[in-house]
């Protein structure tokens, strides 16, 4: 879901985080969802079955959050970021070589598909799982990297 973090910058970074409830509010009132989810919100994100109009209302919801969110005083890249270092905590603390491992197997495969695509032994437009399945692979890489060698965005008190 990379491509709602850049047009849905707001409800991007507090999906499936701490404030995950208010971005799953604010998509739903903007879809018309009486009953919205964490996993209805994020499928009908992914489904590809936006229309303009549902964009628009997304994008208005977007900057209607980050200004309700202003209001309160919640910086929602300050949560993201306490967010991936509670996680780095919690690794130098219990010292598990499960993420470790979970991490070099999933870049594995993703350089084995990226190389299996170059040298044409696997052809994307002949089954629509394989793209699923490249960018589930590339979004989590980016989050790999994002929580072995620190995210794109500068920290609090940090230039960029």
């Amino acid at each position: 879901m990379s491509w709602v973090s850049s047009i849905l910058p707001t409800i991007g970074t507090l999906l499936g985080g701490p404030l995950g409830g208010a971005a799953v509010e604010a998509v739903g009132k903007a879809l018309g969802m009486s009953d919205a989810t964490t996993e209805k919100v994020q499928k009908m994100l992914t489904s590809g079955q936006l229309t303009a109009e549902q964009m628009a209302a997304l994008q208005a919801a977007d900057i209607q959050l980050k200004t309700r969110m202003a209001e309160l005083g919640i910086k929602a890249e300050e949560l993201a970021v306490a967010d991936r270092a509670s996680a780095r905590e919690m690794q130098i603390a219990t010292g598990s070589w499960v993420p470790h491992v979970i991490a070099v197997l999933f870049i594995g495969i993703y350089l084995t598909m990226i190389c299996l695509l170059l040298t044409g032994s696997m052809k994307l437009w002949e089954d629509a799982t394989l793209t699923m399945l490249l960018g589930g692979l590339t979004s989590g890489v980016a989050m790999i990297l994002g929580y072995y060698f620190g995210a794109s965005a500068a920290q609090p008190n940090q230039k960029k």
